[in-house]
């Protein structure tokens, strides 16, 4: 054997010595690190690796308790919160110690870009800092509220219009969202012409049900792997051509608006210009991941199914002196709890996971039985452990809302029926503590000024009466559907009679 060839032999056998040095580091600090958190966590009750038991988080908190723990992996476990007292400290903790894991803001990327739900730490206070302005009530009532309304009469020209021959027509009202591209964009998608829309694409890409298909596993693994996102699936493409499309929208407001306002992106982009140098500014790409509007459908849904809740909210509405001034309709005590229930019943968003950034000790409302059957009145939770509250299952348990508050009814919040100390606006929809939802008002005063404007005018019903069938779509937005229809949902639309 020559010099050289030695040379590359020695070179070659360095390379696979340092590489399995660092294996074997990287291995004894995952090793050390999964070690630490198990010994140090507490070990909560809950159900077996191998017993596949499905994640229902009734059944297993009727089963375990308030605060359980399910497993993840051969050495991992997370913790599930159904306790109010444990819920108020997580979120009041969210910013510091319960951080965003790195899977879970992968995905909010792969969905909506690098905005204020993917954003943590630092990044994340400086997106708080730059859009808060934005989203104040005062701003929302003067800035947003007169674009929403614009949104809204439009529909109502539309529909009145397609009314003016006949008593009743039947719709989709997932077509709501060629109006909110007016409102967040100053754009008309058009969807409600019956062209193909890649705005209407992706978000019925969204809302479809979770299949065993290959493009869906290869979507849902990107969260893991990002380079997944870039493989040419169906799935991939369409999302892909709406991100592109909606950044070329972008562009064009950028260049017509100059930053005026009228529309959500404008003011964005307005507020992005006019930070002073050295202070946090937005990209445009994350001006652009702001933009999440979803039309109020569940609303509408609920209310076409209870007449009598409908009726109520219209005769609330017929007493307003203008129903085109929000500051009136702000305030508007059914409307609200009308609002305020669906958010509860409907919540966008199915859970809050985080991560402990460091070790911690959450304290509970009442003492449970640990897996060793000691009893704790605290959880202990170690570094690097998933901590999860599950929202969709703590806004409709009984052990919060008392017997029958699955159902929908705005009465909850008229009157409070129990004494439960339950954190914040008493729904987890928009969160709790500093990472509540930025955009409250802003969502608020869609979805009210919406439903004045269509409920002030027209009657909503199902097609086959208060008993027809609706579903939810499951998958990353749930919206409600009609079995066997897609992703449609059909209601039934009549002016309303003038006495």
């Amino acid at each position: 054997m020559d010099s050289q060839d030695r040379l590359i032999l020695l070179a070659s056998l360095w390379i696979v010595y340092t590489f399995a040095l660092l294996l074997l580091v990287w291995a004894a600090r995952t090793a050390t690190r999964t070690l630490r958190r198990v010994l140090y966590t507490t070990t909560l009750r809950g159900p077996e690796q191998s017993s596949g038991e499905a994640m229902d988080i009734a059944v297993l908190a009727a089963r375990y308790g308030p605060a359980f723990q399910v497993p993840t992996g051969l050495f991992s476990r997370e913790i599930v919160l159904c306790d109010a007292t444990a819920i108020a400290h997580f979120y009041a903790n969210a910013p510091l110690i319960y951080r965003t894991p790195d899977f879970v803001r992968e995905a909010t990327k792969n969905l909506a870009g690098r905005g204020l739900t993917w954003a943590d730490g630092e990044r994340h206070s400086g997106h708080r800092q730059a859009l808060a302005p934005l989203f104040t009530e005062a701003s929302v009532e003067q800035n947003f509220a007169p674009t929403f309304f614009a949104m809204a009469h439009k529909m109502e020209s539309m529909w009145t219009r397609a009314l003016e021959s006949r008593r009743g027509m039947v719709i989709d009202i997932q077509n709501c969202l060629d109006s909110l591209g007016v409102a967040g964009f100053s754009h008309d998608f058009e969807s409600l012409s019956g062209g193909y829309c890649l705005a209407t694409a992706a978000l019925y890409t969204l809302r479809a049900p979770r299949t065993r298909s290959l493009s869906d596993a290869l979507f849902r693994l990107a969260a893991l792997a990002p380079s997944l996102r870039a493989l040419p699936t169906a799935k991939n493409r369409i999302i892909n051509d709406f991100l592109a499309a909606m950044s070329r929208i972008a562009g064009d407001v950028l260049e017509r608006s100059a930053g005026k306002s009228g529309s959500v992106l404008g003011l964005l982009i307005k507020s992005l210009a006019e930070h002073p140098a050295g202070e946090f500014r937005l990209s445009h790409a994350e001006v652009l991941a702001q933009m999440v509007l979803k039309p109020p459908l569940w609303v509408l849904v609920e209310l076409a199914k209870n007449p009598s809740f409908q009726d109520k909210l219209r005769i609330e509405l017929v007493q307003v002196n203008d129903l085109a001034d929000y500051s009136q309709i702000s305030k508007l005590p059914y409307l609200h709890a009308v609002v305020y229930e669906t958010l509860r019943l409907h919540s966008p968003i199915g859970d809050t996971t985080r991560v402990a950034a460091e070790d911690d000790v959450i304290p509970l409302s009442s003492p449970i039985a640990a897996n060793s059957g000691e009893t704790i009145t605290s959880i202990k939770v170690a570094k690097g452990t998933v901590v999860t509250v599950p929202i969709r299952y703590v806004n409709t348990s009984e052990t919060f809302w008392g017997p029958g508050f699955p159902q929908f009814d705005p009465g909850r919040w008229w009157q409070d029926r129990n004494n439960v100390d339950f954190p914040g606006n008493r729904h987890l929809a928009f969160g709790d503590g500093p990472r509540t939802c930025l955009g409250a008002e802003f969502s608020l005063a869609l979805v009210k000024v919406v439903l004045a404007v269509i409920v002030g005018g027209f009657t909503l019903s199902l097609p086959e009466g208060p008993q027809t069938v609706v579903e939810s779509t499951g998958g990353h937005i749930s919206q409600p559907k009609m079995p066997g229809r897609g992703s449609e949902m059909l209601m039934v639309v009549a002016r309303v009679r003038q006495e």
